[in-house]
């Protein structure tokens, strides 16, 4: 599979160019666009969150936590104006690190195995589409942004499996190895209730899910422009 640094550094230029492209079309301004390249990078990394004895994984994760919670402390500054705005946004910012990296990416990186079912595209899916509910309902985002992160995630995401299944096979000799498949997968014969959970879960998401109106009439401007 690909290390670290290829994933990485393919998802801050996958992400730069879904980024520059949303700005180039005027779909969002500049800020979004920061954010958008934040998200999208994580997007890359977040498959190997069931990694937990990788020292560059365990540093990226280390790394999003802060840039994550930062972002959500950046979004409610920007929103909220209290007397105590200040100390509001820092223990804002300490308790969305706190909950990330010693939470949901200590607990996945515990209770799962790498190149499971996390690593999925219906895994990462979800992933996706909490990003779209959380930020509609949790920071009161827009529609439209909810779901362009989302979305950016979602890539971000596709561009590691992809990556791990490019890496799979062997160039040189023209075969695959053994860990073709495990990367860039829809379902398992071996875990068809795990896989159906999932599916349901993904289904449950979309009806929270906030309308998706605005950023489809979005992508349908910018390719007609095309």
């Amino acid at each position: 599979m690909a290390n670290f640094h290829t994933h990485l550094t393919a998802g801050v230029v996958g992400s730069a160019i879904i980024a520059a492209a949303g700005f180039y079309f005027e779909l969002y301004g500049l800020t979004t666009a920061v954010l958008c390249l934040a998200v999208g990078t994580l997007g890359s990394l977040l498959p190997d969150i069931d990694l937990d004895h990788s020292k560059p994984a365990s540093q990226g994760f280390l790394i999003a936590s802060l840039v994550i919670s930062t972002l959500i402390t950046i979004l409610y500054a920007n929103r909220y104006h209290a007397d105590k705005l200040l100390i509001d946004s820092l223990i804002l910012w300490a308790g969305a690190f706190l909950l990330l990296r010693l939470g949901l990416f200590e607990t996945f990186s515990r209770l799962t195995v790498h190149r499971g079912m996390v690593h999925s595209v219906p895994y990462m899916a979800i992933f996706a589409l909490m990003v779209v509910c959380g930020a509609f309902y949790g920071l009161k985002l827009t529609a439209f942004v909810s779901w362009l992160f989302g979305t950016v995630l979602f890539i971000g995401a596709l561009i590691h499996l992809i990556l791990d299944e490019i890496y799979s096979v062997n160039i040189y000799g023209l075969k695959l190895k053994k860990s073709s498949g495990t990367a860039f997968k829809f379902f398992e014969m071996k875990k068809p209730v795990g896989y159906a959970c999932l599916y349901m879960t993904i289904l449950a998401l979309i009806y929270l899910a906030p309308p998706s109106t605005d950023f489809v009439r979005a992508l349908m401007r910018v390719g007609s422009t095309w």
